[in-house]
């Protein structure tokens, strides 16, 4: 197995080998390449090994130049070969579903059925078919989508596993007419290319993922009267096609997720169809680029470096197709190499410690919020025997739906072929964590209150994070109080340069501009302060992320106090005269108050609130498209309108501050000097210090800490928190004192 990075002096030559393989391999299918979409019968036979036993008719018919006989002898041979299989078992594969999953047979005949009725729709953007007859070039929006049906192909996906539910050939004629159809206007769909001005069927991984959808319906469909013989050599010389070429465009590994999609249809022909000369190459291919992304392109606590849970996913998705088909098959898989399957249980890790109490991922940077993480950590849990991914993922299957991503049936439902884990009981809560090396910080409170905050302060590697740094989603009863921009399903939607965008984020912005991106790549922040105490949780940051454009650094605390209030803190530093932006997008409904305050209603009704209202200028209210919870979602778009408000204030030559409040019910923040704030909700009250380096005295607390957040009953303090402290008096009586900082829970001392 090659892969582990422990190993990699020691298979040098191997690597040698096989770089000499790929070579090799591409320079015999240098034609093949140049012409994809018109593959010879002579080509495609001679990339047969027709020695294999069963192919004795099929080479007997090539020796005679017969190639109609050998398309026949080669039908025949498919549709009675039991082996290899694809990474379910085609025969037990529709019982598995109808008894462990029935919620799943219902959107994918419904999907399967819209394309029997002509309907050829990808995220918003349909080809047009007119009396049969599909126009495989019109795209009049230009709408990127175009790519996933003329290149991947994902929406057919469902027409095979719809033909094994039901048995109906109603199903394998649609694909038959789908894919012959595509067949005969390649040349023309190359050369039109739906006028994206980009290769639309072979270029990245578009023939990686068609090549994995044409197996899995091959497969499926492999006995079906409706794939003529014909139509089986056509299907053949794409699978070729979409191999060789990727074995050409990848023979040196490149940064990012998208070659991890390409060489996942490299590997699923190599195994699925060992009767190409070149599949073991193919497979080897695969093998080793999936296994460094796999060691690269995830951070040691587990996330994806580019910081996105949709790409995260993805990843995982097609390292576990390639690796459960090699197991379907008895083969040698990733997961028996010790180094990647640590790997990929990391990020197993890295989806369970960011989970949102109401059972999605949050929507970081192009991805929305979404479900799919249940067939990921299904698969987390029987892998690697841990309980509490069973635990997760069997409370989700339990609801009875279908997992969702950037549309109403995700594509990772596709993996699933065991039946789901069998978690008795849910295990405790996630507690509040720092995922320190993709720079992330989760806030939980206690697990009857179900608060959820997730922070971002990391740097992408790629185009797909957002200029956001600091930005944080809220989660609270359930529903979203502050929620992501995420990504429409398509990038010519309106909304996507909206959401692309820091005024998009719950961040400050300066004068309604987004931070300077450097190659595409967002900036990021540094985390400077996180503690997780019994009670209250307390982070501070900043990122430079407008120092170049405006000479400004920005920093921000959050303190959260479990059952109270959610206080965040903005300093910006710098870019006297110009004009800083508080931004909070909320699904909910929202009502303006007195003095720059606001109400949020949904299943709760909370209260947003400033200190210093006289310093804003204003606060502008607009309605943007923002990501929203699955079940609140439109299936078009993954979103909805949400409400942006943005509090206005002049910056002048000490900067500005704001320091906003949120709480359940209603609620009042106020300033206390210069250096405290009391916060107040009902009878309870709060009083939040920044005592610094120098200390600060105030009434009867005297304080030496980075925080001190003091709880008080009527004019008596009952509880304290402190970060970074080494002295903190109230009333004459000591409650703490250090030689060096701690950060501590604090009750009130005995005997007072």
């Amino acid at each position: 197995m090659i892969g582990n990075r422990n190993m990699r002096d020691s298979i040098l030559p191997a690597y040698s080998i096989l770089c000499l393989m790929v070579m090799t391999m591409a320079a015999a299918h240098a034609n093949i390449v140049d012409h994809p979409e018109r593959i010879s019968d002579e080509e495609l036979f001679a990339a047969l090994d027709l020695e294999r036993p069963g192919l004795e008719r099929v080479r007997e018919a090539v020796e005679r130049a017969d190639y109609p006989a050998a398309a026949v002898a080669w039908a025949e041979y498919f549709a009675a070969r039991d082996k290899p299989t694809a990474h379910f078992d085609r025969d037990q594969w529709p019982g598995l579903i109808r008894e462990h999953y029935p919620f799943l047979v219902g959107p994918m005949i419904t999907d399967a059925d819209r394309i029997v009725a002509g309907e050829l729709e990808h995220g918003g953007f349909s080809l047009p078919v007119t009396d049969g007859v599909i126009d495989w070039s019109a795209n009049p929006t230009v709408d990127t989508n175009y790519v996933s049906i003329v290149g991947s192909q994902w929406l057919v996906n469902c027409l095979g596993r719809a033909y094994l539910l039901t048995g109906d050939e109603k199903y394998a004629g649609a694909w038959a007419w789908f894919f012959d159809s595509w067949y005969e206007a390649l040349p023309e769909i190359r050369r039109d290319q739906g006028g994206l001005g980009f290769g639309t069927v072979f270029r990245a991984y578009y023939p990686g993922v068609r090549g994995r959808v044409l197996a899995d319906n091959y497969y499926c469909m492999a006995a079906s009267d409706s794939l003529t013989p014909d139509l089986h050599l056509r299907i053949m010389k794409q699978l070729l096609a979409c191999a060789a070429w990727l074995a050409a465009d990848n023979q040196m590994y490149k940064v990012g997720n998208q070659q991890v999609t390409a060489v996942l249809g490299c590997g699923i022909i190599g195994i699925m169809f060992p009767e190409f000369r070149d599949a073991e190459a193919w497979l080897d291919l695969s093998n080793r680029w999936m296994a460094q992304h796999l060691l690269d392109d995830f951070h040691p606590d587990g996330g994806h470096r580019e910081l996105c849970t949709q790409y995260h996913k993805t990843v995982l998705r097609d390292v576990a197709y390639v690796s459960l088909t090699a197991r379907a098959n008895g083969r040698p898989s990733m997961l028996d190499d010790p180094e990647l399957a640590a790997a990929l249980e990391r990020a197993y890790d890295w989806l369970a410690a960011i989970l949102m109490p109401s059972g999605e991922t949050p929507a970081l940077h192009s991805a929305v919020f979404a479900n799919d993480w249940s067939v990921h950590l299904s698969l987390g849990a029987e892998l690697f025997d841990r309980p509490e991914f069973a635990a997760l993922a069997a409370d989700f299957w339990r609801r009875g739906e279908a997992p969702s991503q950037k549309g109403p049936f995700a594509m990772p439902n596709y993996i699933v072929c065991a039946p789901p884990p069998q978690g008795t009981a849910l295990p405790a809560p996630a507690a509040s964590c720092h995922l320190d090396s993709s720079g992330f910080v989760v806030m939980r409170d206690g697990p009857d209150l179900g608060r959820y905050l997730v922070l971002q302060y990391g740097r992408a590697n790629s185009g797909h994070a957002y200029p956001g740094a600091l930005h944080f989603c809220l989660q609270m009863n359930g529903e979203l109080i502050a929620t992501s921009p995420g990504s429409p399903r398509s990038y010519r939607h309106p909304a996507y340069r909206y959401c692309h965008s820091t005024p998009s984020h719950n961040v400050v912005n300066i004068d309604g501009e987004s931070c300077p991106s450097v190659d595409r790549i967002a900036p990021g922040g540094t985390l400077r302060t996180f503690t997780s105490l019994p009670g209250l949780q307390f982070l501070r940051a900043d990122h430079e992320g407008y120092r170049d454009s405006h000479g400004a650094t920005i920093e921000r605390q959050l303190l959260v106090i479990d059952g109270g209030p959610v206080l965040v803190s903005d300093r910006v530093r710098g870019a006297d005269g110009h004009e800083a932006r508080w931004s909070w997008h909320t699904p909910l409904e929202v009502g303006l108050e007195g003095n720059f305050a606001a109400s949020l209603t949904g299943v709760g009704s909370y209260s947003l609130v400033p200190a210093r209202p006289t310093e804003v200028r204003d606060l502008v209210t607009e309605e943007h498209w923002m990501a929203l919870l699955p079940r609140d979602c439109q299936p078009d778009d993954c979103g909805g309108s949400a409400a942006a408000l943005q509090w206005v204030k002049p910056i002048g030559p000490d900067g500005v501050r704001f320091d906003m409040a949120l709480f359940e019910g209603v609620g009042t923040i106020e300033p206390v000097g210069d250096q405290a704030l009391r916060l107040r909700s009902g009878e309870a009250e709060w009083l939040v210090l920044e005592p610094g380096d120098t200390g600060l005295k105030l009434g009867e607390i005297e304080a030496r800490a980075e925080c001190v957040c003091v709880q008080m009953r009527g004019d008596q303090p009952i509880r304290a928190w402190a970060i970074g402290a080494t002295r903190l008096v109230i009333g004459g009586e000591v409650w703490l004192a250090s030689d060096e900082p701690v950060d501590r829970s604090l009750e009130r001392p005995a005997g007072r």
